[in-house]
């Protein structure tokens, strides 16, 4: 049997504190976005607070009332699109940084 004679030339990277952090945190959050059927059903909440959320004019007694309560189904909608949104950048930028760490990518030194 040959044997494979390839070289590994990736070279791990050390992340600062904060960095590790950051990719503990967001493995965490991957982890709970992928492995947790409680989290699917709050996602899925979130996700139809951010995208159908709406007020029935009908159901208010006035234009100032519907407009109140339609400000407020904005911001309710804008406040879960924003988590949603954090989560899947969180996860995404933990995803980077333990390539950077595994010495997958290379950072180089920034010159000042």
């Amino acid at each position: 049997m040959a044997q494979d004679n390839k070289q590994d030339n990736t070279v791990k990277q050390n992340l600062a504190p904060e960095e590790e952090k950051e990719l503990e945190q967001g493995r965490a959050l991957y982890e709970m976005d992928n492995n947790n059927p409680g989290w699917q059903i709050v996602k899925e909440w979130l996700k139809n607070i951010a995208f159908h959320s709406w007020v029935d004019p009908r159901s208010t007694k006035s234009k100032e009332e519907w407009e109140w309560q339609e400000l407020n189904a904005f911001h309710a909608a804008n406040n879960a699109k924003e988590m949603l949104e954090e989560i899947t950048r969180l996860i995404s930028h933990s995803e980077y940084l333990d390539k950077v760490k595994r010495g997958e990518i290379e950072r180089k030194k920034m010159k000042i």
